[in-house]
């Protein structure tokens, strides 16, 4: 583990807690998230957009298989398991185990030596096809439960996926424009990338922590619980990743564990607290700390890896 992998994690750890210490501070950058998300698809698109990048259908070649396990397979496989065990806390595992592959999964898969391109693209398809999976999954939960959904649920996902199909496009014109028309100023962007990741969703946390931060500090039981809970799912999702890669490249095999276990759960926290409950809500924020916390077993797999491929035999 680098120094500068163990600085990002204690900074957004340190983010999460000054958020439900200091809740106030966090209003003035409700936008911040927003912003922080359309930066770092700049940065992943201006990595592998750069002169030398190589990109072809071999880049993406399985990524429909992984993403028919990603967001379909797994979330039902996790919704039942929850349901036997914790019943509570079901359907928000149903919706972290299908939530679209998070923007910091390039920066995760970077550090880790995975491949960055099959990431970047599973990040793009898996947020336009979120719309068309989650609702499906939701309804199909709450009828099978015998209970009604809120209304508005399927607008309310359709406008998301609206939202997220211009947050990609956005950056990726000006990635485009930036090679283009202005080398030298991506050049440099990409040499702040760091810092700016780390500035960017250490900030995030802060105001998502921030906005919920009385539901947090009034329920510590229920935090452990949730927090208890979300950690089996991160166990889950490395498992299903290292599944889901066997008999692939070493790189590939770590893009699928990192994207396994790097979903949007800011938008399943927003998602849970118009639509959901507050058992929703708890587990979904409460993924924040394994989403981050799993930076140091991606980067360990990824060394064993290839201490592995280095040894065995031609």
């Amino acid at each position: 583990m680098s120094r500068g992998n163990l600085f990002f994690i204690l900074i957004t750890f340190a983010a999460m807690g000054v958020g439900v210490l200091a809740p106030g501070i966090g209003q003035p950058l409700r936008h911040l998230p927003t912003v922080s998300l359309i930066v770092q698809l700049l940065l992943s698109f201006l990595s592998t957009a750069a002169p030398g990048a190589s990109f072809s259908s071999k880049s993406a070649a399985g990524l429909p298989r992984f993403l028919l396990i990603r967001m379909l397979v797994v979330p039902v496989l996790c919704c039942v398991l929850f349901a036997a065990f914790l019943p509570q806390y079901a359907l928000g595992a149903m919706l972290l185990a299908g939530a679209s592959v998070g923007v910091v999964a390039p920066f995760f898969t970077m550090q880790a030596r995975g491949d960055v391109i099959f990431v970047v693209a599973a990040v793009i398809v898996s947020s336009l096809v979120l719309p068309l999976t989650m609702p499906v999954l939701t309804l199909g939960y709450f009828a099978l439960a015998g209970r009604e959904a809120a209304g508005g649920l399927w607008m309310s996902f359709l406008r998301t996926g609206v939202a997220l199909g211009i947050y990609i496009f956005l950056p990726f014109i000006a990635a485009r424009l930036l090679w283009w028309k202005g080398q030298a100023a991506a050049r440099g962007i990409l040499r702040l990338s760091y810092i700016l990741t780390v500035v960017g969703v250490g900030g995030s946390m802060f105001v998502i922590f921030s906005q919920y931060a009385l539901p947090l500090r009034e329920n510590p039981a229920r935090v452990l619980e949730a927090f208890l809970a979300a950690t089996l799912l991160g166990v889950i999702f490395i498992g299903v990743g290292m599944l889901a890669g066997l008999g692939r490249s070493t790189e590939r095999k770590i893009s699928y564990v990192v994207s396994m276990g790097t979903g949007n759960n800011v938008l399943m926290v927003i998602l849970s607290s118009q639509f959901f409950g507050l058992n929703e809500v708890l587990i979904t924020a409460m993924y924040s700390i394994p989403l981050f916390g799993l930076l140091l077993p991606y980067t360990w797999y990824g060394d064993r890896l290839r201490k592995k491929a280095a040894v065995a035999p031609v």
